[in-house]
């Protein structure tokens, strides 16, 4: 008997279907499932055991909180200097060029100043008239006055002399040796060298009066004189421009030859700036500012010298916000450590860690050792040749390290994952 395709077609499929019928039944069939499942949604993940970790203890150790933040190295207030002239005229030298480096009291410039030291000479030759004015004073005064103590003198003697005479002519004129006239002439005669001697004490006190008003004249004459003098020896001094601190020429805005004039505002020769006087204005996020304290230290790298670190001290927190990019930030004033200052300049960038506490001999692991769920984190330590997942408490992270607060103890070894060298390699290859 002849059977037809679909007959055959059909038999087929329920041979087929009892063979894999039978297959499921007898778990045959897994491993072909198992293979499907791979083509289809790739191999699934194996479950990690202690041979993918390096397990390292905890350990204690120092935690410090830290704020990172950005500033700029900046000169402090005075270490800048703008020299200029305080009198006009042409610059008849110029001394140094921009990188010199000059002391404080050195010559800058020097203006021409041949009128002022005609008006010096002149108001020297002042002083001098008046100091040999009061010279004169001071000599022939005490002459008069010595002059009039004589005069003085005199009509005392001239007035014992009358006196003497008047008691004789009185004895004279009792016995009627003199007349009433001798006496009385000689009355007059003593009544005149009184009044004379009144009038010699009184001419010596004005001698005196005068000596000491025209000394004292003579004398504010001579200070006159020496301000005007003074007055114009410091005109003369502003010709020569002189340093006021030790410091690097840094900008130089006038050439020999030039005529400065000095008005309201003194025309600016040289920029002098102190290297020496350097500071670091930080710009600290207005989250971190309420951490910051005066006296912290902190730790900075510029650019120039990414490997080294300078060190330094919080002196000043400005209350005043400095909002750039709408982003709220607060000015911290660092201090250098001298020995650090000579490699720094103006205006470097500065990254700055201020660190803000200390926590010390506590717990700490490796960060690498944290794994997190959610708002869970754990550890993975090794128990009875499997791997079990530990809750930890965290506190401070400095670094590389993370504070333990609780969950572990000090000596309990944790694990590090080690990434496999074959997707290292076979990262590299695709890049």
């Amino acid at each position: 008997m002849k059977i037809s395709g679909k007959l055959r077609n059909l038999l087929l499929l329920m041979v087929l279907a009892a063979g894999l019928a039978w297959a499921w039944q007898e778990g045959k069939m897994d491993p072909v499932i198992k293979i499907g499942r791979e083509i289809i949604f790739g191999k699934p993940p194996q479950k990690p055991t202690a041979k993918d970790f390096k397990f390292q203890p905890v350990t204690r150790q120092d935690i410090h909180q830290k704020v990172l933040a950005t500033g700029t190295v900046t000169l402090k207030t005075g270490a800048e200097v703008k020299i200029g002239a305080r009198i006009s005229g042409q610059v008849k030298s110029l001394l140094v060029k921009i990188g010199d480096f000059v002391r404080a009291g050195e010559v800058i410039a020097i203006i021409e100043h041949e009128d002022l030291l005609s008006r010096v000479a002149r108001f020297q030759a002042d002083l001098d008239a008046e100091n040999a004015r009061l010279e004169k004073i001071r000599a022939e005064g005490p002459l008069e006055i010595s002059k009039a103590v004589a005069q003085r003198e005199e009509l005392q003697v001239q007035i014992k002399l009358a006196e003497k005479m008047l008691e004789r002519n009185k004895e004279l004129n009792r016995k009627g040796f003199v007349s009433t006239t001798v006496l009385d002439e000689a009355e007059e005669r003593l009544q005149v060298l009184k009044a004379g001697i009144n009038l010699a004490n009184e001419e010596l006190k004005l001698k005196q009066s005068q000596l000491q008003n025209n000394s004292r004249l003579a004398e504010a004459m001579v200070d006159k004189a020496k301000a005007n003098l003074n007055e114009e020896e410091i005109q003369l001094t502003y010709a020569s421009i002189t340093a006021p601190i030790d410091g690097i020429v840094a900008f130089v805005s006038t050439q020999e030859g030039e005529t400065v004039v000095a008005s309201l505002s003194a025309p600016t020769f040289v920029n002098l700036i102190d290297l020496r006087k350097l500071e670091v204005t930080v710009y600290v996020d207005e989250t971190d500012i309420g951490r910051i304290e005066v006296g912290q230290m902190a730790k900075f790298t510029v650019d120039t010298y990414a490997e080294q670190f300078f060190s330094g001290k919080v002196r000043e927190i400005h209350p005043k916000a400095v909002i750039k990019d709408n982003v709220v930030n607060y000015e911290v004033i660092l201090d250098i450590e001298k020995k650090n200052v000579a490699k720094l300049r103006p205006e470097m960038t500065a990254n700055v860690v201020l660190t803000t506490g200390t926590r010390k001999n506590v717990l700490t692991l490796p960060k690498e050792a944290i794994k997190r769920e959610g708002k869970k984190t754990f550890v993975v330590m090794q128990v009875n040749d499997g791997l079990e997942d530990k809750p930890v408490e965290l506190g401070w992270r400095d670094g590389s390290n993370i504070e333990v607060v609780s969950g572990l103890s000090e000596g309990d070894q944790v694990g590090i994952p080690d990434k496999p060298l074959e997707k290292k390699e076979r990262g590299r290859r695709r890049r």
